[in-house]
């Protein structure tokens, strides 16, 4: 009975962590000139949907440190979305989802959906367009 239990909580254990981001993948982010966050991690996506990663950090810290990464690229802060993109400034929503971009929130449902620690609600997602 005791082997069942330590296999269960085994399997449960690695279930309950988010995914390894693959080497391609990263890869890809990397030749898109994005730097991932050190304290953020990876927990869904490819290069179809777009790569989520989640952190503890505050969203205005990463919001920041994103800024300073990446200082020629434009950001679109309307309608409660905040994201930087490699592209012309002060282009409306269609463009901007045209071109490679990271988006910044807060969500606190990602803990749940990823089984996470609670205070992991900053939300960071990556999509590589182009």
């Amino acid at each position: 009975m005791s082997k069942v239990i330590v296999l269960f909580l085994l399997i449960f254990s690695v279930s309950s962590y988010a995914e390894s981001l693959n080497p391609l993948d990263a890869k890809l982010i990397k030749n898109a000139g994005i730097p991932l966050h050190s304290k953020a991690i990876f927990v869904y996506g490819n290069k179809d949907v777009g790569f989520r990663f989640a952190t503890n950090v505050s969203p205005k810290e990463v919001q920041e440190w994103y800024r300073k990464q990446l200082p020629k690229w434009s950001l679109y802060n309307k309608y409660g979305s905040w994201i930087l993109y490699n592209g012309e400034p002060d282009k409306d929503m269609p463009y901007v989802m045209s071109v490679n971009q990271i988006s910044i929130s807060h969500n606190a449902n990602l803990p749940g959906w990823y089984s996470l620690d609670k205070n992991m609600t900053t939300d960071i997602t990556i999509m590589i367009v182009k």
